[in-house]
């Protein structure tokens, strides 16, 4: 979000620019491809990483926990921070292109407070939205990073389980999927209402 907003008001710079090849490379390659360049690259490579596998924190503290967890959380985030930095620019933007934002400008309102207060709040509502569709794909894009990484979780028990054909555990998993989907739209129709305050419930 911050990266969104800093390439709108720099428009037509070297930050929007790196911004925006940043958001398409991050919306063009899917989050399998991200995990094989990111192994290739960090753990074949460089050798610095580890390859596969998940280590708690319980079993060998947070610094190797959290390294075992880099490249999955970096595969399954760089095409999401990516959609969400193209949204923010583009809804600053335009919101930055307004009347009563100009307006605000040539009274001498403080470059921080025009972005901050009028810009980014009033561009806020599809910036909500498109974090809430962001979270429901992480959640498919996990079974393929996590079969990836050989990470015990959701996604390998989703794989597991159909080449098992369970189907009582298929059925549970796309129930609770089902659920969180709901309940991240419902949060997203009740931060509407914080974010806008024109914005009621009926």
């Amino acid at each position: 979000i911050p990266l969104g907003i800093l390439a709108a008001k720099k428009r037509g710079t070297i930050v929007d620019n790196s911004a925006t090849v940043f958001s398409l490379v991050g919306i063009s390659i899917p989050a399998f491809l991200m995990g094989l360049f990111l192994v290739l690259l960090f753990s074949v490579k460089w050798k610095i990483l580890p390859v596969a596998g998940y280590k708690t924190v319980a079993e060998d503290g947070f610094a190797i926990h959290m390294k075992y967890l880099l490249l999955p959380a970096i595969a399954l985030g760089f095409e999401q921070a990516a959609l969400i930095t193209r949204m923010t620019r583009a809804s600053v933007l335009e919101v930055l292109n307004c009347d009563y934002i100009k307006m605000a400008k040539s009274k001498g309102v403080k470059e921080f407070t025009l972005t901050v207060k009028h810009a980014l709040h009033n561009a806020l509502l599809a910036i909500i939205t498109v974090v809430g569709q962001c979270f429901i794909i992480l959640l498919s894009g996990a079974t393929v990073v996590e079969t990836i990484f050989n990470i015990p979780g959701v996604g390998a028990l989703i794989v597991n389980s159909i080449e098992r054909r369970d189907y009582e555990v298929i059925q549970g998993i796309v129930l609770v999927i089902t659920l969180v989907n709901v309940l991240v739209n419902l949060l997203v129709d009740l931060l509407y209402g914080l974010a806008d305050p024109r914005i009621r419930l009926q």
